[in-house]
């Protein structure tokens, strides 16, 4: 049998001022920002989840891998493993602090950490996102 190679993930370079370009090309529109790491394992099932919501109903997810720079490898194989090559993908290129300061004050680092953006405002989920919490969103 012969098997197609999986896509390769783009993974940009999450440096300062991206969580701002991030959220100004959106404008008002509708978004989930999710941080992950490699190293977590709550994370894997939020990316499962993910995957398979992407799979049935493409929407505006943006992933950020908290790894250091040089993960590149590692981290495109998981979101090759759960069919979320397509998203808009980046990962940590600076201390980990800094970028986290940046995207919300009150980040200590916990992960998963995901952001729903949409006309409402920003809603901050601190652990796995439930599939439940994803619907009630989209909608």
């Amino acid at each position: 049998l012969w098997f197609a190679p999986l896509t390769a993930a783009e993974i940009r370079p999450f440096i300062s001022g991206s969580y701002g370009e991030i959220v100004d090309a959106r404008g008002d529109s509708r978004f989930l920002l999710a941080f992950w790491s490699i190293d977590c394992p709550p994370c894997y099932t939020e990316l499962e989840m993910l995957g398979k919501r992407m799979a049935k109903r493409p929407f505006d997810l943006i992933l950020v891998s908290t790894d250091a720079p040089g993960a590149e490898a590692e981290v495109g194989r998981v979101l090759a493993n759960f069919g979320l090559t397509d998203a808009e993908n980046w990962i940590f290129a600076a201390p980990d602090q800094r970028l986290r300061f940046e995207v919300d004050r009150t980040w200590y680092g916990e992960l998963p950490r995901s952001y729903l953006f949409g006309p409402q405002g920003r809603e901050t989920v601190t652990g796995t996102l439930e599939a439940e919490t994803l619907l009630r969103w989209l909608k």
